[in-house]
Order: structure tokens, then C-alpha cells, then sequence
């Protein structure tokens, strides 16, 4: 795709301003961000949006005539490998755009498919992974303290739809979160989760920017597709025509309940653990008894979100089959999705995922 950056000469955009109030500009100007960008709308959309609101910043303090670059923006893009020719052409176009910007540009590429087989998880989650790592990976290599993508309230809406669909409980009853920590040192934040897929185009169409096209968001045979055509529009024409705002609003309280559940689990864990190691952790079987069973299953979930472990294909049968042999008396041994070995043996429950 050919393509020339033009230069913005109107006022902002609505979509500017509504992402300058979510994250101010104060909040940024002067520290390096990793901006994920996949060439499509949204991340598009943000990119365009905060070099415009670094121009602005920068505007007192540039001499005439100079064009100043924005070293604080750093683009991240991550080529799956899972649509060769498009991946490749959707690299390209990044690229492009982000040397007309002045912008840095880093990208990563991997064999999605034959990860998701090694690790025992979906190509999805692999995925997502992978490319957390590599944004996680560039934020240490530059001294960013955020990595930013472009998911939207749309996105949002149809999440928490998809989840209500398939079967989830509190926490997919919550969403996306805005922010979330990828390490001590960096957090991952969606700036734009607050603003309509509506007001993004309408900004990309006013500056005249194109964007790449991925032919699987239109393709019947994936569930979530079928949600944001079909199911989500049925809803609106028949039920309610402010459904996607219900889901918003469902969203954040479910958030609210879960931050609450989060922090409980985490005291009881950090009472229960007799023994920890990268590959292994151990808990006093003793300490889990009385405990409700919702509870143990939260603290279970939350040893593998610690660990980075594959959460997929756990499912409530899972989660509750272990909560069981935690506070059984009888000793017992269990082999989990993604390898992960749990052992019930003189009153400790050990886990073991081999490095």
C-alpha cells in the first residue's frame, strides 16, 4: 500500500480530545511509550493521535522550519506469521507510516502456530502472549514505563458479549481491564476503551489516513465476528438499542467486584504457600480447609496468572476438580492442561509446571 501521511491543519478531533481526557498528555509527553500498532484502524488511530498531541506540546519549543522527530514514541508491531503475504504487507505499511511520522519502528515476528502446539494452549492465547512478551521486551530495551494498544468500548462490549456466550464467570463478566501490569516496571494500558469505533473512523476519515484491512475480522466461521455482525446488532434491533452500553456498564461493575476478590485471594495466598520456586509451588493443605470453594478456585486462578501459565483450557471442571483434591484428605495426583502436574501428598497441594 502506497501511501502519503498529510499533514493535520484543523482543530482536534473529537476523537483526540476524548483520548487526550482519558490519559492527559502531562501523563507521557516526556517519557518513552511503546505504541502497539498492528496497521489497523485503531492503533492507526492512536498512533496518529498521540504524535498530533506531542506536536502540539512541542510547538513552543520548536524553531521555525524545523521538523522535530518524536523519540518518545516507539512503535512495536508483531508479525504472527499466521497470513504470510497480508502479515507482511501489514509490516510494510507500519513501517512506512512511521517513517513518514519520524517515529521508531521495532518489529518481532514468530511461528504463532507452532508455539501454541509446544506451549499446549490456543493459537489466540499464544499469540497474545508472544506479542505481550515482545512490547514487554521493547519497553525494558527503551526505559518505557507503558506499553499502549487500541482496543475501544466496542471491543469492549463485544468481549464481554463473546464471554457471556461461551460460558465465564465474574472476572469475563469484567472485561478488559484499562491497565494492567506486564512487569514491576511496566504497565500495559488501553487508553482508547472508554471511546466508540465510530469516532475513530470519523477521525481517520477527516485526516485522510488509510489503514490495512484484515480479511478474518469478516469471516463468519470465527464466533466473535458473528457477535459484532450479527448477535450484537440483533440485540440492539430488538432488545435494546443501548445494549453495547449495558455490557459497558456490566463490565465496570463486575471490575469493581473482582478488584475486591483479587485482593482477598491474595492475602490467603500469601498465608497458604509453604514453598515456592520457578517451576514449583507448594500449599498447606490446612490453610485451605473451610475456605469456600469459589474462594480456593480464585486462588488457584491467581497462582497461574502469577506464573504466567496457560489459562485456556481451564475450565470450570478444571478449577473445580482442584479445588476439590486441595482439601481432600486422600492423596491424589493430576496431570492439568499445559503440562502443569498437581499433587496432593501429606496434607500439601503442589503444583509443577517443568521449566
Amino acid at each position: 500500500m502506497v501511501f502519503q501521511v498529510k499533514k493535520i491543519m484543523t482543530p482536534f478531533h473529537p476523537f483526540v480530545t476524548k483520548l487526550a481526557s482519558s490519559w492527559p498528555a502531562e501523563s507521557w509527553q516526556t517519557i518513552p511509550i511503546i505504541v502497539a500498532v498492528s496497521g489497523g484502524p485503531d492503533s492507526v488511530a492512536l498512533l496518529r493521535a498521540l504524535v498530533e498531541l506531542k506536536e502540539q506540546s512541542d510547538k513552543t519549543s520548536k524553531s521555525p522550519g524545523e521538523v522535530r522527530e518524536h523519540p518518545f514514541i516507539i512503535v512495536g508491531h508483531f508479525n504472527h506469521c499466521l497470513r504470510p503475504e497480508q502479515a507482511d504487507a501489514d509490516q510494510a505499511f507500519v513501517e512506512s507510516l512511521c517513517e513518514q511520522l519520524g517515529i521508531p519502528c521495532e518489529t518481532g515476528h514468530a511461528d504463532v502456530r507452532q508455539l501454541a502446539e509446544q506451549q499446549g494452549d490456543g493459537i489466540e492465547s499464544a499469540a497474545r502472549k508472544i506479542r505481550y512478551d515482545f512490547l514487554l521486551s521493547l519497553a525494558e530495551k527503551h526505559g518505557a514505563r507503558y506499553v499502549l494498544t487500541g482496543h475501544t468500548a466496542d471491543d469492549q462490549a463485544e468481549t464481554i458479549l463473546h464471554r457471556i456466550v461461551r460460558g465465564t464467570g465474574l472476572r469475563g463478566l469484567a472485561g478488559m481491564p484499562r491497565a494492567r501490569s506486564l512487569s514491576p516496571a511496566v504497565s500495559l494500558l488501553r487508553p482508547m476503551l472508554t471511546i466508540e469505533r465510530s469516532t475513530v473512523h470519523a477521525y481517520l476519515d477527516q485526516i485522510e489516513q488509510p489503514f490495512c484491512t484484515d480479511a478474518s475480522n469478516s469471516d463468519p466461521a470465527f464466533t466473535r465476528n458473528r457477535i459484532r455482525k450479527k448477535l450484537l446488532p440483533l440485540i440492539q434491533k430488538e432488545f435494546n438499542p443501548q445494549a453495547a452500553a449495558a455490557l459497558l456498564r456490566l463490565g465496570q461493575l463486575a471490575g469493581d467486584v473482582q478488584r475486591l476478590v483479587d485482593q482477598i485471594a491474595e492475602r490467603q495466598l500469601a498465608e497458604c504457600v509453604t514453598r515456592s520456586s520457578p517451576e514449583t509451588i507448594c500449599l498447606d493443605g490446612s490453610r485451605l480447609d473451610g475456605l469456600d470453594d469459589s474462594l480456593i478456585r480464585e486462588l488457584l486462578i491467581q497462582i497461574w496468572r502469577d506464573r504466567d501459565w496457560p489459562l485456556q483450557a481451564m475450565g470450570h471442571r478444571e478449577w473445580e476438580s482442584l479445588a476439590e483434591m486441595s482439601q481432600c484428605d486422600t492423596d491424589a495426583t493430576t496431570t492439568l492442561p499445559g503440562g502443569i502436574l498437581a499433587k496432593k501428598q501429606d496434607g500439601q497441594l503442589s503444583l509443577t509446571r517443568p521449566a
